[in-house]
């Protein structure tokens, strides 16, 4: 190789291509593999890749959950793959039996591994775990090859369809698709964080002086003394990724950074993990039921709450959230509220959104000359209690402006700030491979592209898969 100024030529080389699909999946998570699943039923070739040893991405490498979206009210938002992944893991003592909470459903993270392995292994998909797209080969406006990078080497796989599943939209990215990053202001991003896993709680005791102990958590997260954002102690949610009653697992850390960047990341990573031994000590010390308390795990990987947003042909914002917006071109819906963490990292004990008159983020979007005003308006708002339900997701905005075989699914999805911060669930991603999964199918049925795809003949084809619509 030769070296010039602060850059590295690397010379152009043969690459092997190990196989010949139909629709190439990128990423396994909850975009992902179900994307896979309705693509190989419909009779694709099709190859999922997976950067990890094991599929649900932040489901189960994350800890993430309870899976937020089922239902509202009660009316069940949810059909196909998402509810066959809870039937899975029910037929498996992986979720409750018996859901009393449809909105958000509780879970064991380690079991939604088997329960995604079996599933895409009955539909037929091929898998390829611990490999990851690293670049495109394209004919004029068509992926031709997905380039990966494994222990194998580099390689490449020949495809007719990419469904970038990636979460941060790199296969399109790599195509050169515009994109938007962050918020409106500054273009920051929301913070990344992580649950981690509790054991030892005595759970009767936690919610006995459940009031009182509050107020006292809250007061030392003011003071600086747990780095936490919120107090816990053994809500639903909390407890949203273990079926045991003497665990919790929470949600409370914040780590600001850029998810595209490893700097970022690594720094993230490690914060999070000194953040969640400070906040298992603290409650062991002065929380009662939390005397025996005792960390049991932490995530194998940072969750990213938000990076890049492809742009597509049409948009999710957080002003169709709010209004409950229904649409003729429907493909999912969502139903979750503006969730939004402060992307300065920044604690606060009195609400999980952005305050106006918060006094300690004298630098944030709120106080800044060019800030984005719906994006002040959304901070504030989260879920909209004047009208509960639900807002439909577009078929356009899983259709990238350019490139004519290539679909987006998951949080990485056309969406603005708003409206990504609703739409990035479990649950809304699951439904969002699906639909992904079964357009990619139709496209190739109909040799068509996905912007020529009739948005109708995809609706009927989800509707027969027990989607509601």
């Amino acid at each position: 190789m030769s070296t010039v100024a602060n850059t590295i030529h690397e010379p152009g080389r043969e690459l092997q291509i190990i196989e010949d699909v139909d629709v190439v999946v990128a990423g396994g998570g909850p975009a992902g593999f179900p994307a896979a699943i309705a693509a190989a039923r419909r009779g694709c070739k099709v190859l999922l890749l997976e950067r990890y040893g094991f599929l649900g991405g932040l489901a189960t490498g994350g800890l993430m959950g309870p899976i937020f979206g089922y239902g509202s009210g009660k009316t069940l938002l949810l059909g196909g793959i998402p509810i066959e992944v809870l039937r899975e893991l029910q037929a498996i003592d992986g979720a409750p039996r018996n859901v009393d909470n449809w909105f958000g459903v509780r879970f064991d993270p380690e079991l939604l591994k088997h329960a995604a392995d079996r599933m895409v292994t009955k539909a037929g998909v091929q898998l390829l775990l611990h490999a990851w797209v690293v670049a495109v080969v394209r004919k004029n406006d068509r992926i031709d090859a997905v380039v990966i990078e494994s222990k194998s080497g580099r390689q490449a796989v020949r495809t007719k369809m990419v469904i970038d599943a990636t979460g941060d939209g790199d296969v399109a990215v790599f195509c050169g698709c515009e994109y938007t990053k962050g918020r409106v202001a500054d273009g920051k991003t929301q913070s990344m964080g992580t649950k981690f896993r509790i054991g030892g709680v005595d759970m009767k005791n936690v919610m006995a002086h459940h009031a009182e102990e509050r107020q006292n958590v809250n007061r030392a997260i003011d003071e600086g003394r747990i780095p936490a954002y919120h107090a816990f102690f053994g809500e639903v949610s909390e407890q949203g990724v273990t079926l045991r009653d003497t665990e919790i697992t929470p949600t409370a850390t914040r780590c600001p950074g850029d998810g595209t960047n490893a700097y970022d990341l690594t720094r993230a990573e490690l914060k999070a993990r000194r953040d969640t031994l400070d906040m298992v000590e603290y409650y062991r010390q002065n929380v009662r039921g939390y005397e025996n308390c005792y960390l049991i795990d932490t995530p194998a990987v940072i969750g990213v709450r938000e990076t890049r947003q492809i742009l597509g042909l049409e948009t999710v914002t957080g002003a169709d959230v709010l209004a409950n917006r229904k649409r003729e071109d429907s493909i999912a819906r969502g139903c979750w509220f503006i969730d939004i963490h402060c992307p300065l990292g920044r604690h606060c004990s009195k609400t999980n959104l952005c305050d106006k008159n918060c006094k300690i983020t004298p630098d944030c979007h709120m106080k800044t000359k060019h800030r984005d005003q719906l994006y002040d308006t959304l901070c504030q708002s989260g879920f909209n209690t004047d009208n509960p339900g639900w807002y439909d997701v577009p078929y356009g905005s899983l259709i990238p402006r350019t490139v004519d075989n290539l679909l987006v699914s998951g949080r990485c999805i056309s969406a603005d700030p708003g409206g990504m911060a609703s739409v990035r669930v479990i649950a809304t991603c699951f439904a969002l491979g699906e639909a992904a999964g079964a357009a990619a199918a139709l496209c190739l049925q109909k040799k068509r592209s996905p912007r020529e795809l009739p948005v109708q003949a995809l609706q009927q084809d989800l509707r027969a898969a027990g989607v509601p619509l």
